[in-house]
């Protein structure tokens, strides 16, 4: 099997993992800057045009001004204005704060367009709460939205992981790019999976789901790996790399 080309990690976000455990809510005030495209018991949807972030922030949204409109996204207030609750607003600037790369790079994107807007997804479940970040509307006459990012509460940049076995290999790779979206790749010899896309991403973020990485040995990396994909430990050879946005590493080969 060819193994993955090893590229540059890419500045940005993501794993889809929880940051806290609390009880479904949504409150909103009566008067938000921002438009709720969707909300339930555990999950509300909301979108802010160009305009609505200069309101929101009191900075027009420029390339020029992109660390300016990024400052004030980390202050509780903002999302205050916007309708969440002080405590919503607290787990939306622990991820802004998190994950800056990747904000910086989804308001690059909007700053250049006319058309573009953030997109905030802020789902409760009973087991954990995550902020989600992503774009919406079209940066040209033909373009799409963008998929919502999931951050987590590793800054996590890129995965890559190679195992091989006597016959059958698995490998697969994870790369959060600068405008937010996710390039995964997952293949499995031993059941013939072989994924791409959206597919591939919610594949890999399974594995490590409540799993921070960079608080675990080698040895739990390893058996993480393996009891998820219900791989045996009687591989040839297994290589693991892993980026973070502040720019540390960890990577081993066995």
């Amino acid at each position: 099997m060819n193994k993955f080309v090893k590229v540059a990690a890419a500045t940005g976000m993501v794993l889809s993992l929880g940051l806290t455990t609390i009880a479904p809510t949504a409150s909103f005030a009566a008067e938000k800057i921002g438009t709720v495209t969707y909300q339930d018991s555990y999950k509300t949807i909301q979108e802010f045009s160009k305009a609505d972030l200069a309101k929101l922030t009191g900075v027009e949204v420029t390339v020029a001004n992109v660390n300016s409109v990024y400052n004030q996204l980390k202050v509780n207030k903002t999302w205050t204005k916007a309708g969440f609750s002080a405590d919503q607003a607290k787990k939306i600037v622990a991820s802004v704060t998190a994950y800056t790369q990747q904000i910086k790079g989804i308001l690059t994107g909007i700053a250049k367009s006319n058309n573009t807007g953030l997109r905030v997804v802020y789902v409760t479940t009973p087991y954990t709460t995550q902020v989600n970040f992503g774009t919406f509307g079209s940066s040209g006459s033909a373009g799409t939205d963008t998929p919502d990012v999931t951050p987590a509460a590793l800054s996590v940049t890129k995965i890559e992981v190679q195992i091989e076995y006597k016959k059958q290999d698995v490998e697969f790779q994870y790369e959060v790019k600068s405008n937010g979206t996710v390039k995964a790749k997952f293949e499995n010899e031993f059941t013939k999976e072989k994924l791409e896309g959206a597919a591939a991403q919610a594949k890999i973020e399974a594995i490590f789901a409540n799993f921070d990485i960079q608080k675990k040995s080698q040895t739990q990396i390893v058996n993480q790996v393996l009891t998820k994909l219900n791989l045996g430990k009687d591989y040839k050879e297994f290589e693991f790399e892993a980026k973070f946005s502040n720019n540390s590493k960890l990577e081993f080969e066995i």
